[in-house]
């Protein structure tokens, strides 16, 4: 039977497909995209001991994740914390989006606020044994940067996402850097640049500001027939702050940034009471180093169509505390 000039057309386009799909797979292999995976990454705070009075207070400054044989990156996510401690179940968190190579290389810059000193660790990782560490391109496997004091960052793998024990790849020494305090205090929201410390003024006080702890309770002021309901508190390093509504009792606590209190009467009531940095940090170490006897107090008086007001006192020594965004009720 004599083929027609489709025949020959359909052949001809047969080919092509093929040829396509060969050349498909070879630049899929050679783009490494059989390699390419989810996965997760994540910084902690480390410390061997948990009973000692430091708790490895770190602040990430800027860290990267990079694979070079395809130049993909991996940043911290916007929206993750920088600042956490091996007492703290917060963590830094990576953006990853999509399917990727696993890294083979960081860049970690971050400051030590318990060993007041910046550190920087830029370092390649063993790849094949990070890669070979997951058996199934199934499962999602976790990077864990185990940052302890002195530099020392340990680099871990957790094959799956459930509760599986963390596999030691590599341990790594970061190196002390400069730096200053911009680097600190400063944060970019929908890329405008912000100072989240006003009036702190060295590395010293912000240093301070998030680590010391200081033995202090609440009081609440009320009017006649009002109910407290809520009572919480955040530090600076944003980690909640545990009060009581009623008869809190004095405990060694970081130092507050801000206080929401709710209360009803015939209705709801709430206030978000911000404290300034520097104003509060300069009333706790003039309090503590006072001779007063006493315990410190920190006294809220409420009002249901009136200005929330704050003092801060030991014993006769009263310091008044301004609300850096008053509203009422």
């Amino acid at each position: 039977m004599r083929k027609t000039k489709l025949d020959y057309i359909n052949i001809f386009l047969a080919v092509i497909l093929v040829a396509l799909v060969i050349l498909n797979f070879a630049t899929r292999f050679k783009n490494k995209e059989q390699d390419k995976i989810f996965w997760n990454a994540e910084i902690y705070s480390h410390i061997k001991n948990s009973e000692t009075e430091n708790s490895n207070i770190i602040q990430i400054i800027d860290a990267s994740l990079y694979n070079n044989f395809n130049q993909s990156v991996s940043d911290i996510d916007s929206e993750s914390k920088r600042v956490t401690s091996a007492k703290s179940e917060d963590f830094v968190s990576f953006k990853i989006w999509q399917k990727e190579l696993l890294p083979d290389s960081l860049s970690l810059k971050y400051f030590s606020i318990d060993e007041r000193k910046f550190y920087l660790l830029q370092t390649s990782f063993p790849y094949e044994k990070m890669k070979n560490l997951v058996n199934d391109k199934n499962d999602v496997p976790f990077l864990i940067l185990e940052v302890h004091p002195k530099g020392k960052i340990l680099l871990k793998i957790r094959p799956k996402e459930e509760n599986s024990e963390p596999k030691l790849v590599e341990t790594f020494i970061s190196k002390e850097t400069t730096g200053d305090l911009d680097m600190l205090v400063y944060e970019t929201s929908l890329g405008e640049k912000y100072n989240r410390y006003p009036g702190i003024e060295s590395i010293t006080d912000y240093a301070d500001l998030l680590q010391n702890q200081f033995k202090w309770s609440v009081k609440i002021e009320k009017e006649d027939g009002d109910i407290i309901k809520s009572v919480y508190a955040n530090s600076f390093k944003r980690e909640n702050i545990d009060v009581l509504e009623d008869n809190d009792t004095p405990s060694i606590r970081s130092i507050p940034s801000v206080f929401y209190i709710d209360w009803k009467n015939k209705r709801n009531y709430s206030i978000q009471y911000t404290f300034s940095p520097i104003e509060i940090l300069t009333a706790f170490r003039k309090l503590n180093a006072s001779d007063a006897s006493g315990d410190i107090n920190l006294t809220f008086k409420v009002y249901r169509n009136a200005y929330t007001k704050c003092e801060i006192s030991k014993n006769s020594i009263v310091i008044p505390l301004k609300d850096a965004y008053p509203e009422k009720p």
